[in-house]
């Protein structure tokens, strides 16, 4: 193989390994000022979508439950599941409920092994983010090893990539869902400064991706140059850079709560009323955001965070739950305790 890589080959593979998403119809993104895309890290405040006046917490929780299907499974298991469909005959579905069945228990298995790291809703939603806003294809199915006896369930929620402009970009996915915004930036820099540390870990999630990651199904040179690309030991000159993205769902009680009137005026008013409150609110996270990383000692400038607000985390549980045909629990449900004063530590 060439020292070179080919950007041809690379491109496609990750092409064949991406996913098309459709997050935007349940998830605004606020627009940046020139200003504002200058800044570090780079904050995207995302939110949810409305239906008139009631934010569609209920078109979130179905979305991500359908998301769920392509997350939870590998490449391999989906494409299986693809292939006994196509030769089905007289176009049944008989596979269907077996496809289906399949991701309830991955989460079914994960949740009663390790109850109280119940927060898929947080990595589902963090796929989502990685294939709507960068692009990214999953490179590693981590459910589906968080399932194995034979896996850690620690590490990092999710590894993505793409490649651009000749540059491939590997994106380290770290979800959190939280009572505040505050308190998930300072979770979110905790984690990531421990990542940061852990050469051992950060190795490990490289082994995982030439292991039993998504690339076992393409073929020849095209598996070969995008693994060399990927070697954290390769000794050729490849242009790589790495991100860090912070995913953090959090209840945003009181903007939600400030509502106007409903009358026969634009209905889509009552969601711009909600995000020029947001965004009046971009500063406060800005600089909580960036006072907990440079705390933690994380560069700033490699990572990229995007804040979800929803009116209530627990609820948007207990309906992805449901979506996904799960009863929920206690441990889904329980009110989230933060400690409030950390709303504007360091502040």
């Amino acid at each position: 193989m060439s020292d070179s890589p080919d950007a041809t080959l690379i491109g496609l593979a990750l092409e064949k390994l991406l996913n098309d998403s459709d997050l935007d119809k349940v998830i605004g993104c606020l627009t940046e000022t020139p200003e504002e895309k200058e800044q570090h890290p780079s904050l995207r405040l995302l939110h949810l979508r409305f239906n008139e006046d009631i934010p569609d917490i209920d078109g979130l929780a179905d979305h991500l439950s359908s998301a769920s299907m392509d997350y939870v499974l590998s490449r391999r298991r989906r494409d299986a599941f693809y292939l006994e469909l196509s030769k089905a005959k007289n176009s049944s579905l008989r596979a269907v409920p077996k496809m289906m069945r399949a991701v309830k228990d991955a989460f079914i298995e994960f949740r009663s092994a390790y109850p109280e790291r119940a927060s898929e809703v947080g990595e589902v939603l963090a796929y989502s983010v990685a294939l709507q806003h960068l692009g990214a294809a999953q490179l590693v199915s981590k459910m589906s090893l968080k399932t194995s006896h034979n896996m850690p369930v620690h590490g990092l929620d999710g590894i993505h990539a793409r490649f651009e402009g000749g540059v491939l970009t590997v994106f380290f996915l770290e979800s959190k869902v939280t009572s505040t915004a505050s308190s998930g930036g300072r979770d979110y820099a905790k984690s990531l400064a421990g990542f940061g540390s852990n050469k051992k870990q950060y190795l490990r999630e490289y082994a995982l991706i030439g292991d039993v990651g998504n690339l076992d199904v393409l073929k020849g040179e095209e598996r070969e140059q995008l693994l060399e690309f990927l070697n954290p030991y390769s000794t050729k000159d490849f242009p790589k850079r790495e991100r860090s993205i912070g995913v953090i769902c959090y209840s945003e009680n009181k903007l939600f709560a400030n509502t106007i009137p409903v009358d026969d005026g634009d209905p889509r008013k009552h969601e711009e009323h909600f995000a020029s409150l947001y965004a009046a609110d971009r500063y406060r996270h800005q600089k909580n955001l960036s006072n907990q990383l440079e705390k933690h000692g994380v560069t700033a400038a490699k990572c990229v965070v995007y804040l979800v607000a929803v009116p209530d985390v627990a609820v948007l549980r207990e309906e992805f739950y449901r979506a996904i045909g799960i009863e929920g629990t206690k441990s889904d449900c329980k009110k989230l305790i933060d400690d409030e004063d950390m709303e504007f530590e360091d502040e």
